[in-house]
């Protein structure tokens, strides 16, 4: 999945994107890390993320994006069981797209 956020987002325009692939509330500080050189922050929880750290990860988001405005949006999608790869993709190039979005979350389920 994420070799294919990261190709779809390739063409983004500013200083680039992070897309951080979060597997457990460890990963929160690679958040803040690709803050410092990207323009754009994709945080993509995987279906796998056990429901109390999804639950911390998701209510840290509106926390960093404010944090790091107006210079870096942080943008999250909430990735469920069962989603498709090109789902997960339009999703981020629309989040990609909404230069004036930060601090959003977008739950992509299956179809």
């Amino acid at each position: 999945m994420k070799d294919a956020l990261t190709g779809a987002l390739a063409e983004t325009p500013g200083d680039g994107t992070a897309v951080i692939l979060v597997d457990d509330v460890a990963d929160l500080p690679l958040i803040g890390a690709a803050a410092v050189d990207h323009a754009l922050v994709l945080v993509v929880l995987a279906p796998t993320v056990p429901i109390l750290d999804r639950s911390m990860l998701l209510a840290a988001v509106g926390v960093l994006a404010v944090d790091c405005a107006p210079h870096v949006r942080i943008v999250a999608l909430d990735v469920r069981t069962g989603a498709e790869v090109d789902d997960v993709v339009a999703a981020a190039l629309f989040l990609a797209s909404a230069e004036s979005t930060t601090g959003q979350i977008v739950q992509v389920t299956p179809r």
